[in-house]
Order: C-alpha cells, then sequence, then structure tokens
C-alpha cells in the first residue's frame, strides 16, 4: 500500500506520541523530518482526524498524548503496518533537504498529469524528491534547450 508524505507523517506522529509520556518538538521535528510550521499542520490533523488530545508544555516544549481519541491500539498497529508496507521514506540528510528560505524558494506550476508523472518517476528513480528531480532536469537541460531554440531561430529567420 503506498501512502502519501503527509500520511505518513501524521502515522508516525501518532506513533511517536502514542506512549503517553512528553516528546520534545525537536525530537518530533527531527523524526518527521519537517519544519515547525508543518508539525503545527499535522498536530491539528491528527487531533481533527482521531479526536485525540494533545497538550503542549511551553515550559519544557513537549507534546504530550493526553486523551487518544480514536487512536486505539488496533489503530496504532494499522498505522505501522500502512507504514512498513509503504515506501520507505527518505530520511533529510539523504534526499538533500534544505528548509532554509534563502536556498530555495517555492513555486507553483500548472504541468499535465503526463508530465507529472515522468517528473515522478525520475525521482523514484534518483532516489530523489519531486522538487529535486525538477531542478536536476533544469541544471541539466535548459541550456541546451535554450542553445537549440537559439538556433532553430537563427535558421528560420534567414
Amino acid at each position: 500500500m503506498q501512502i502519501s508524505t503527509r500520511q505518513a507523517r501524521i502515522f508516525r506522529l501518532a506513533l511517536l506520541l502514542s506512549s503517553g509520556q512528553p516528546v520534545s518538538s525537536e525530537k518530533i521535528i527531527s523524526q518527521l523530518a519537517c519544519s515547525e510550521p508543518t508539525l503545527t499542520r499535522a498536530l491539528k490533523e491528527l487531533r481533527d482526524s482521531y479526536s485525540a488530545e494533545i497538550k503542549y508544555s511551553k515550559a519544557a516544549h513537549t507534546y504530550q498524548l493526553v486523551e487518544s481519541g480514536q487512536l486505539d491500539k488496533k489503530a496504532l498497529r494499522w498505522m505501522t503496518e500502512a507504514l512498513n508496507a509503504s515506501v520507505s521514506p527518505i530520511s533529510p540528510a539523504e534526499k538533500g533537504v534544505s528548509l532554509s528560505k534563502v536556498r530555495k524558494k517555492a513555486v507553483s506550476l500548472s504541468l499535465r498529469t503526463s508530465v507529472l508523472r515522468k517528473i515522478d518517476q525520475l525521482a523514484q528513480l534518483a532516489n530523489t524528491t519531486r522538487s529535486d528531480a525538477v531542478e536536476l532536469l533544469a541544471d541539466r537541460y535548459i541550456a541546451e534547450l535554450a542553445e537549440a531554440i537559439k538556433a532553430q531561430s537563427g535558421t528560420a529567420r534567414k
């Protein structure tokens, strides 16, 4: 079974908090390989989807599952099985993720589904993210494509 990155993050978060013991926000961010805003969204999703009560301690910077809601042993076991059955996620160090806003800029592109599938296939082959696959394509082929277009337009003018 294939699960989305978001689902995998929420499942791993549920498993981290399932002991009922306080877990530091640093540990959670490290384990989930995400930013603080992403952690906040994942916590909201966990609270909303599973009626879980999760408290934050400002003094200790920890999160604690106080009331599990629908996160019973069966649900947690299913999450574990889903994570194990899914393609194992790549750690940020392996895929070169940078959360630095200086280094990368978020952009939105409208692409045909067929193109998106090809990018996803490339990302899977290269064992990297979709964003890194697009960067790889851009770095490798934009200069080559620009030269071909210039040569073609030069031929068309003559």
